[in-house]
């Protein structure tokens, strides 16, 4: 039987690399006297939209996010980019605003209610089992992030063809896990389909486990496996479903009442917002409801609501500490939530399984997820503000995705826009509280030295069919065009900024900031301010 020891000084020691603590009042002043100078003397400033990491108070008055959030994602809706939408905000021990958009049901005209009406929130999943990795480790149920996961795993073992280091628990959380991300499988099934009730046997994890196609530990590129596999290690540890463990010790602690791990599931429950396209002109598009495969299950099947989500986020901002029930010490909350590892110090990285980085001076960590359903939860450490975002439908039907069309309905109106996502909506929110990320148009560059077609890596991660890679080009200005959007200007050490508005469709691919690193080889690499994974360039002529 395993021993077990309670966590360890490697575990509970700083970061490797901090981020910059939020500037002081003097520091802003004197940020100001030489931006003053620098015009005094015909040099442009750094161009900023807002001080770096400060939130006014005014911006978090109940009346002013309302007014914020109906001009903001009123706007979607009238676009037809959403069909549903609901979003909460938190500060401290208060969830300060929550507020449903658009309809949980065209059909019925049933409004949207943040407490009642549920969203897929996909990969925000990933950080409910984060958290209960986080309390494993306290309780000393788990001895070290650095042991091996085999270690704790009793159905299946994870093979490392790449050497006799065995793959460690951090490697799996920091998605370094080097499984492989993609194959012919897919990752939906079909509602109603017979599906085997958790937990899983051995044989029906084996059967599903993708081979470590890359060296563990070398490379986070976003591995829907490892964090499924996470799930499992929890379920293997504790003797209870993933399901039973989170309400034990996250939803009934929290308050949380209408959240459910739904990898048992058939059809959906009637507090599930419907997803809808739109046609101009034509009634509104029911979509079918996504439903996972068993095994990637634990890695994006939950269901939430804006209002449950905010007592969720709110745990994470405080820590452990204010009136809201502590899920653990803050010490773990610091383990979870501090940048660890990843691709470039300059990028997001990972604590367990949550994105971190700087923004405007401010240290964010979030989570994002896709089910067709999108979500975002983002979280402003030093300001104890948190954000959840959670959008439904819109834009024009994918017939794959199809599920009725009920001609009894009034046709749709007004313009069918692209359906919003990921990056332009987490731009919307970020620049709203933090302001816009600064060009410095004092820098001078050679943009030719980062021109060029780039290529995802690993070697594993092929472009999605047909695509070509990612073009990057000079602007003619001083910048960079990078697949079409641009100018992206000088904003530091090899990094390049969007000046202007991210487009609100954005999604995984588009990032409002890039950095770039040459390695000792001479090839040169990209990586996105806020993602897994980054692009290699393709040798030059």
């Amino acid at each position: 039987m395993r021993a077990k020891r309670l966590a360890g000084p490697d575990d509970l020691r700083p970061a490797s690399r901090r981020l910059a603590p939020r500037p002081s009042v003097l520091l802003v002043l004197a940020w100001l006297v030489g931006a003053l100078a620098a015009c005094d003397q015909g040099q442009r400033a750094p161009r900023q939209t807002a001080v770096a990491g400060a939130i006014s108070p005014e911006t978090l008055e109940p009346e002013n996010l309302e007014r914020w959030a109906d001009q903001t994602f009123g706007r979607l809706l009238e676009e037809h980019r959403i069909s549903a939408l609901a979003i909460s905000v938190t500060h401290g021990d208060e969830i300060v605003f929550k507020k449903g958009y658009g309809y949980h049901d065209y059909a019925t005209m049933r409004p949207v209610d943040p407490d009642v009406s549920q969203f897929r929130i996909g990969s925000l999943t990933k950080t409910f089992f984060a958290t209960a990795i986080a309390q494993l480790l306290e309780r000393g149920e788990i001895a070290s992030l650095d042991d091996p996961v085999n270690d704790y795993l009793t159905r299946i073992q994870v093979e490392n063809p790449f050497g006799d280091d065995e793959i460690a628990i951090r490697d799996m959380v920091t998605h370094q896990g080097g499984m492989a991300v993609r194959g012919s499988r897919s990752v939906f099934t079909s509602v109603g389909e017979e599906r085997p009730q958790p937990p899983l046997s051995a044989a029906a994890l084996e059967a599903n486990l993708p081979l470590v196609v890359r060296e563990p530990g070398t490379f986070s590129e976003y591995c829907n496996a490892c964090s499924a596999v996470m799930g499992f290690m929890v379920e293997d540890i504790t003797g209870s479903t993933l399901e039973e463990y989170l309400q034990d010790n996250v939803y009934e602690p929290l308050g949380m009442t209408h959240t459910t791990l739904v990898n048992s599931l058939g059809a959906p429950s009637p507090d599930v917002v419907t997803q809808y396209s739109f046609v101009s002109g034509e009634p509104p598009v029911a979509l079918r409801y996504p439903s996972l495969t068993p095994f990637i299950s634990y890695a994006g099947d939950m269901n939430s609501t804006a209002g449950d989500m905010a007592r969720f986020i709110r745990a994470h901002a405080l820590r452990g500490q204010g009136s809201t029930p502590a899920l653990m010490a803050p010490e773990s909350y610091e383990i979870m939530h501090r940048w660890d590892r990843g691709n470039h110090p300059d990028a997001s990285g990972f604590g367990i399984q949550f994105f971190r980085y700087e923004y405007n001076g401010e240290p964010v960590i979030e989570h994002y997820g896709s089910i067709r359903y999108r979500s975002l939860e983002i979280i402003m450490l030093d300001a104890q503000v948190g954000v959840f975002v959670t959008m439904a439908g819109g834009g024009a039907p994918n017939p794959d995705d199809v599920a009725a069309a009920d001609s009894s309905m009034e046709p749709i109106t007004g313009p069918v826009l692209t359906q919003a996502s990921h990056s332009g909506v987490r731009a919307l929110v970020l620049e709203h509280f933090l302001g816009r990320l600064p060009v410095d148009e004092s820098l001078e560059v050679d943009v030719s030295r980062y021109t060029g077609l780039y290529h995802r890596i690993p070697a594993d991660q092929a472009e999605a069919p047909g695509g070509a890679g990612r073009l990057v080009e000079d602007s003619g200005d001083g910048g960079l065009v990078i697949d079409g959007l641009g100018p992206y200007r000088p904003s530091g050490p090899e990094a390049f900024t969007l000046d202007g508005q991210l487009p609100v469709e954005a999604g995984f691919r588009d990032s409002n900031r890039y950095v770039f690193a040459r390695q000792a080889d001479g090839s040169m690499r990209m990586f996105a301010h806020i993602n897994a994974g980054g692009f290699v360039r393709a040798a030059r002529d």
